[in-house]
C-alpha cells in the first residue's frame, strides 16, 4: 500500500472515532448506556432486541469495527515503515490507547455507568482519536527534519492540553447532571452574576468560563499561526478551523442554555466538541510534524 493510502486509511479511523464518539453521545443523552448491562454480550447474547439495546449495540459494533481499523493500520505501519520512528512511535501509543479505551469500556458497563467512568471513556475515546489523527499526520508529510520547539509549539500544547480538560468538564456537566444548574439564563446564572453556590452550579460556572477563556485563546492561536507559521498553510488552515468550529460551539452552547435543552441539541453539542477535538489534535499533529 502507497503512503498516501495509507496516510487516507489513517484519516478514515480518525473520523470513524469521532463517530463512534458522537454515538457515544446517543448513548448517554438517550439513556441507553445499560441497555445492554454485560459485556461483551449483550443480555447474554449476540444481538438482543429493544430500543436502548441496539442503541448500544451499534456503539459496540461501531467500536469493534474501529479496533479493526486501528489494529490493520498499526499492523501496516509496522511492516512498511517499522524503521520510521516517528510514525511508529505514535502507532505503539495508538494502540496503548486502544486497549485503554477497550478496558475502560468493559469497566463503564460492569461499574453500570458510574459518571466517573464515563467522563474517564470519554477522555480515553478522545486520546485514541489524537493518537490516530498524529499517525495519519506523520504518513501525510514526510519530513527529514524535526519540527522546530519553540514558543508557538508550547503554546499549541498548553491550548490542546486545556482544551481536553474542557472536554472532560463539559463531559462532567452532562454525566453529573449539572447542565441545568444555572437555569436558562446566560451570562447570568439563575438570574444572578454572584448565584448561591453548591457543587452543581460550580460545575457549570466552571465550563462556563473555561469554555469562554479557550475561545479566546482560540483567536490568539490564529493569530500566532498566521505571525509564526505564516510559510505552512496546514498549520494556518488548522488553526482557522479549530476557531471556526469552537465558535460553531459556542453558539450551540448558548442555544441550549437559553433556547432548547433537547436530546437533539445535546448530542449535536457533544459531537461538535468532538469534532473541535479532532481539529485540535489535528493542529497540534502538524506542529509536531512540519518545520516552519
Amino acid at each position: 500500500m502507497t503512503r498516501g493510502r495509507l496516510a487516507g486509511w489513517a484519516g478514515g479511523t480518525a473520523l470513524l472515532g469521532w463517530g463512534m464518539m458522537t454515538l457515544g453521545a446517543i448513548v448517554r443523552a438517550s439513556e441507553s448506556g445499560l441497555g445492554c448491562p454485560d459485556w461483551p454480550a449483550c443480555h447474554g447474547q449476540l444481538v438482543a432486541g429493544g430500543h436502548h439495546a441496539l442503541i448500544e449495540e451499534a456503539h459496540r459494533w461501531l467500536a469493534t469495527i474501529l479496533v479493526v481499523a486501528v489494529v490493520g493500520l498499526a499492523l501496516m505501519v509496522f511492516r512498511d515503515y517499522r524503521h520510521e520512528r516517528r510514525v511508529t512511535r505514535p502507532a505503539i501509543w495508538m494502540l496503548a490507547m486502544l486497549a485503554l479505551q477497550v478496558v475502560l469500556g468493559g469497566v463503564t458497563v460492569l461499574l453500570r455507568n458510574v459518571a466517573w467512568t464515563v467522563v474517564a471513556h470519554y477522555g480515553g475515546a478522545a486520546l485514541l482519536v489524537g493518537s490516530i489523527t498524529l499517525v495519519a499526520v506523520r504518513l501525510a508529510f514526510p519530513a527529514a527534519e524535526s519540527a522546530p520547539h519553540d514558543s508557538f509549539s508550547r503554546l499549541i500544547g498548553w491550548f490542546v492540553a486545556l482544551s481536553f480538560g474542557l472536554l472532560l468538564a463539559g463531559s462532567t456537566l452532562s454525566n453529573a447532571g449539572s447542565d441545568s444548574a444555572c437555569g436558562h439564563g446566560f451570562p447570568l446564572c439563575n438570574g444572578s452574576l454572584f448565584p448561591s453556590l453548591d457543587h452543581q452550579v460550580v460545575i457549570a460556572l466552571i465550563h462556563r468560563v473555561w469554555a469562554g477563556a479557550l475561545l479566546v485563546l482560540a483567536l490568539w492561536v490564529l493569530f500566532r499561526s498566521l505571525r509564526d507559521r505564516a510559510g505552512v498553510p496546514p498549520i494556518k488552515w488548522a488553526a482557522v478551523a479549530v476557531l471556526i468550529i469552537y465558535i460553531v460551539q459556542a453558539v450551540l452552547g448558548f442555544l441550549i442554555v437559553g433556547v432548547s435543552d433537547s436530546t437533539a441539541t445535546e448530542v449535536l453539542h457533544s459531537s461538535i466538541g468532538s469534532l473541535t477535538w479532532l481539529a485540535l489534535a489535528t493542529l497540534l499533529s502538524l506542529t509536531w510534524t512540519l518545520t516552519a
